[in-house]
């Protein structure tokens, strides 16, 4: 019986994807990830076109594997161009070890190629998987690591079974964010922080405005609009912070971030950060209101995927961020040879975050 590679159909065979999906993926065992819902949402709502692309190996009647894409627009050095932002590759238990996943991926990125995407984009945390990309081409381009900020340790310490050193451990977490207060404590009264919701988008004036300032300022940047968050922000089951520090109704900085559980660790998972011309008041007075919102909801760590550039770029390490033991992967395959590959490896001309990844 020979493996075929196809284009999914998702109206007759979406149920046995969300069956493969449950095999390789059963942390999501019970979240809105598993669900139709959310599927429809992730592939079928993108506000641009097309939707998505989706591709599997299959023997018969069964899925041995999934490969698929969201067709993200990128501004590069001022041409806009798609890219596929490539999420939920899987390949099932049998099938694994017999060549499937790097079959399924060449035959993916082909015809992705032919739909003119100009590259693809992936953000990989385990290193297992690699492998199979880099044989059809797929480029290691830069480590994203996992940044931390702890306001409290004791679910951590609990987790560990260390709960007599929280309060000692505690006092050093306090001790150590103390003397970083004093390089971010300048404020300017005409600045001022507004919260909203996901669902409050609508309200943020000026938000088109300065995501497009800002973009000007970033060679090589996510093209982000309020149709595009409201779809990013727009998951079942997920609620966002967005915060946004303004200067009277001029937009000067803003956050996005989520709640999430890690490790039993009650965090806030920062998924966007943007200011204008790198001020670096407005950085500190963002990171401030990140901060005040973490304990306001009883929040004991604040977390950052992004790059050890932007890490600098908008003081991290001051405002109290160490880095973690985890790392993710951005991985490109170019697929336009007018796309400079020079531009592409240095990281100095991107802005990653969560954001540019399906996660969180």
């Amino acid at each position: 019986m020979e493996i075929k590679f196809e284009k999914f159909e998702n109206k007759t065979s979406l149920e046995r994807q969300r069956k493969l999906f449950i095999e390789c993926f059963p942390e999501t065992i019970g979240t809105s990830v598993v669900t139709n819902d959310h599927y429809r949402w992730k592939f079928h709502s993108f506000p641009y076109s097309p939707k998505s692309f989706e591709y599997i190996a299959r023997l018969e009647d069964e899925i041995l594997g999934y490969y698929a894409a969201i067709p993200y627009q990128y501004n590069f050095f001022g041409r806009k161009v798609s890219v596929g932002m490539v999420c939920d590759v899987m390949t099932g238990v049998k099938a694994r070890g017999k060549g499937v996943f790097t079959k399924l991926g060449a035959f993916s990125t082909n015809q992705m190629k032919e739909q003119g995407l100009a590259f693809t984009t992936g953000y990989p945390i385990r290193k297992e998987v690699i492998p199979g990309h880099l044989k059809v081409g797929w480029e290691i381009q830069f480590e994203l690591p996992l940044y931390i900020k702890f306001l409290k340790m004791n679910s951590f310490l609990k987790s560990k079974k260390l709960s007599a050193l929280i309060p000692l451990i505690n006092l050093g977490v306090f001790l150590y964010r103390g003397p970083l207060r004093l390089f971010t404590l300048s404020n300017d009264e005409a600045l001022n922080v507004e919260i909203y919701s996901e669902k409050e988008i609508d309200k943020i004036s000026g938000l088109d405005d300065f995501v497009a300032s800002w973009q000007n300022e970033i060679p090589i940047s996510l093209i982000k609009n309020a149709d595009f968050f409201k779809w990013r922000l727009g998951g079942p089951g997920k609620s966002y912070f967005i915060n946004v520090v303004k200067n009277k109704n001029k937009i000067l900085g803003l956050s996005i971030s989520r709640k999430i559980l890690k490790d039993n660790v009650p965090s806030l998972g920062i998924l966007d950060f943007m200011v204008l011309n790198d001020n670096k008041l407005v950085t500190n007075i963002l990171h401030r209101s990140l901060t005040r919102l973490a304990f306001e909801h009883k929040i004991e760590a604040i977390l950052c995927m992004t790059s050890e550039f932007i890490k600098r770029k908008y003081k991290f390490f001051s405002n109290g961020f160490i880095k973690s033991p985890f790392k993710f992967f951005l991985i490109i395959k170019r697929f336009d040879d007018t796309i400079n590959g020079d531009r592409l490896k240095d990281l100095q001309n991107w802005h990653l975050m969560w954001i540019d990844s399906d996660d969180l």
